[in-house]
């Protein structure tokens, strides 16, 4: 029993000394209610609706109700208060939370002071105009959807709205029949008009009339719905806000087009401008053509692709100037397809932008005109045009080649168009002859072979060479002067064939011998031979004489 005091007494140091630490540590890390952290955060806005229509927006909790909650019981008190079939009046008075809301002396909802839109600083004065104006809208449509006579009237008037518009929509697909059939005859009546290209035109005319087609049908839609909408209590909104939004379209549409007129006066300055220099340039082009002056030491052959290719830099130039004017430019949408279009163009383009290099270097370098026979490669023709990415040469079968400007920069041309000091272009043509036939009189039937050739000129005398001594035969190469270069194959041919007539005539034959062995005799000319017939022995004097050292 003595011990006790002692323990009792331990204890209560015990508990004296741990208080202090329990309660800090109770304060350190004191245990939160539930539902503590929602406190102080502002709960989400919830809009009043009833019967289609937007009363007022609660923005602030009441005695423990969110404004969801708040607005979800106004409307089901509102129903009840119309539900009593009164008067439907609606009553407004100023209480200490702020706006007491009543319909036929039935409480519905109040209006607290954090309800109030702040952004805009309204006053429990505006708000009570406000609301108490869309409210009264809102009964007044609530009670007259009641009334059966009343539906039946709108009915009514919806279906004789719908009448019209199938009407006005018939009306409109008869003229449109109308004015097209109208074209169509007015066209067909033109006789200075192709078909494809009446065709093109009544295309163009039809895509127009279309359009203007389906913009009426739409309006008349727009109309008739917008009508529709208005004639009933529950629905009346949504046409009050078809039409403002049609009114917002159109007033959106004028502003852009107000706010863009500036800008499209300036591209239509620079383009006009654009357009006057490039005339400017055609009639400097035209000038040179004419040989009436020379600027830049161009000359008739290249000013048609050197207009071209400095009328391309004016419009680069004026489409680079008429760009920030241009209505949308300084959007992000028309800088990233902007960049995207240039991205494409330098990838893809690569090829095109050599093949158009190559071109300029052909036609200002002179390596190329149009009218000159040439052979490029493998092709032989007349060289129809230099373009800008290929060159179009015309075989002398009838063929149009073209090739790639690339190719012709990187490949051996002739141009056999183009003899040096002013002569006519040269023809040759070869053939070989065994060592058993007189040289001279091989030199002397070739050159015979040429003048009765009549498109080769005497003057320069056609010439004899050879120009190898094979192992079994020589070559004679015959070179003529030829009239006219564009009859290049046609004169070719001919000689030949009178090559082959003379030879024949002579006796010599055309051939390449080949053997397997020696022969029994060497295969030489005697000296009594080297002038046979056509040749002539140098002087005059006879064959004999002529041959001896």
């Amino acid at each position: 029993m003595t011990e006790t005091p002692h323990r009792l007494a331990i204890a209560l140091f015990l508990a004296v000394a741990l208080l202090p630490a329990i309660a800090a540590a109770s304060g350190a890390a004191p245990a939160a209610p539930p539902g503590a952290a929602a406190v102080g955060a502002q709960p989400p806005p919830a809009t009043l609706r009833f019967f289609n229509r937007d009363i007022i927006t609660f923005r602030a909790a009441y005695l423990g109700f969110l404004p969801a909650e708040r607005a979800a019981g106004a409307a089901d008190r509102i129903a009840k208060a119309l539900a009593k079939q009164g008067p439907g009046t609606v009553a407004m008075a100023r209480v200490p939370e702020g706006l007491s809301v009543s319909i036929d002396g039935l409480f519905v909802f109040r209006v607290l002071e954090g309800d109030l839109d702040a952004d805009d600083g309204q006053t429990f004065d505006e708000a009570r105009v406000v609301v108490g104006r869309r409210l009264d809208e809102a009964v007044a449509a609530a009670r007259q959807s009641l009334r059966g006579k009343a539906f039946l009237q709108i009915l009514g008037l919806a279906l004789g709205a719908t009448v019209v518009l199938g009407a006005a929509a018939w009306l409109t697909v008869a003229v449109r029949r109308s004015i097209r059939r109208r074209v169509d005859a007015h066209l067909a009546s033109r006789t200075n008009l192709g078909e494809s290209e009446r065709l093109s035109i009544l295309r163009v005319i039809r895509a127009l009339g279309h359009i203007v087609f389906v913009l009426v049908l739409a309006g008349l839609l727009e109309e008739w719905l917008r009508f529709v909408l208005a004639l009933f209590p529950y629905t009346r909104p949504w046409a009050d806000h078809l039409t403002g939004y049609a009114g917002s379209v159109f007033a959106q549409v004028g502003s852009a087009i107000l706010h863009a007129l500036p800008g499209l006066v300036m591209v239509a300055i620079i383009a006009t401008l654009a357009a006057l220099v490039v005339k400017i340039v055609r009639a400097l082009a035209r000038g040179i053509e004419a040989g009436r002056y020379e600027i830049f030491g161009i000359d008739a052959d290249v000013v048609t692709p050197a207009r071209r290719l400095v009328n391309a830099a004016i419009w680069l130039f004026a489409l680079a100037m008429a760009y920030p004017y241009l209505p949308g430019s300084d959007s992000d949408a028309f800088k990233g397809l902007s960049v995207l279009v240039g991205l494409m163009l330098s990838l893809g383009a690569s090829g095109i932008v050599g093949q158009a290099a190559g071109g300029f270097i052909l036609t200002f370098s002179h390596a190329l005109r149009p009218g000159e026979w040439v052979r490029i490669g493998e092709t032989e023709g007349v060289v129809m045009s230099v373009g800008i990415f290929a060159t179009k040469i015309r075989t002398p079968l009838d063929e149009e080649v073209s090739i790639p400007n690339t190719v012709v920069l990187g490949t051996i041309v002739k141009n056999f168009s183009r003899p040096a000091r002013g002569k006519a272009a040269v023809l040759e043509t070869s053939v070989t002859i065994g060592y058993n036939a007189p040289w001279r009189q091989v030199h002397a039937m070739l050159q015979e072979a040429a003048m009765r050739t009549p498109e080769l000129l005497r003057d320069p005398a056609p010439t004899v060479l050879q120009t190898a001594l094979s192992d079994f035969y020589v070559q004679y190469s015959l070179r003529a002067r030829l009239a006219d270069p564009l009859r290049r194959p046609a004169v070719l041919s001919a000689l030949n064939a009178n090559i082959q007539d003379v030879f024949n005539e002579h006796g010599v034959q055309i051939m390449s011998p080949h053997y397997k062995a020696d022969p029994h005799a060497p295969v030489v000319v005697p000296r009594e031979r080297w002038f046979d017939p056509p040749a002539a022995p140098p002087g005059g004097g006879t064959a004999d004489r002529a041959a001896r050292p």
